[in-house]
């Protein structure tokens, strides 16, 4: 699902119709969704017997929004890595690992998220910053709905 911002959806409008016929587009305001576009079919067949799937779709709709916002808060996270003072870095990853150590010895998650989050961890900076972002070899949402980047106001 597409989302943009309603003073986009207000300069590119014909976009956002041609765009909702194959997927509904969110429309937000001050980074909260504040409305849907979706196509008449869609709408039609929400309405007429095929609750269940719009329910699915609509789950489906904002569950890609919060790893959307998963995304935007590590790529602000992976800028701070790479742009802030040494000393200040040092200490943002010295407060990942700690959460990650805390995680082992408390048995707070599998050990497939902590062994993954340890070797990026202790990448250079730069490396981790574009670790952070990427797919991770399939595994990018899924270390970002787990993150080690507890209290860290990117």
């Amino acid at each position: 699902m597409e989302q943009i911002s309603s003073s986009i959806a207000k300069q590119k409008f014909g976009h956002v119709v041609k765009a909702a016929g194959s997927a509904p587009v969110a429309i937000e305001k001050h980074g909260q969704v504040v409305a849907y576009v979706i196509s008449p079919a869609r709408f039609n067949q929400a309405q007429t017997g095929e609750p269940q799937a719009a329910a699915r779709q609509l789950a489906r709709a904002n569950q890609a929004m919060v790893e959307k916002d998963r995304l935007n808060r590590h790529h602000r996270i992976a800028l701070d890595l790479v742009t802030m003072p040494a000393a200040k870095r040092d200490q943002l990853i010295k407060n990942a690992r700690s959460t990650v150590n805390r995680w082992r010895n408390e048995r707070l998650c599998s050990a497939d998220y902590i062994q993954r989050w340890e070797q990026i961890l202790n990448l250079n900076p730069v490396e981790m910053a574009n670790v952070m972002v990427s797919d991770a070899d399939g595994w990018g949402p899924a270390l970002r709905q787990n993150s080690p980047w507890v209290g860290v106001q990117a």
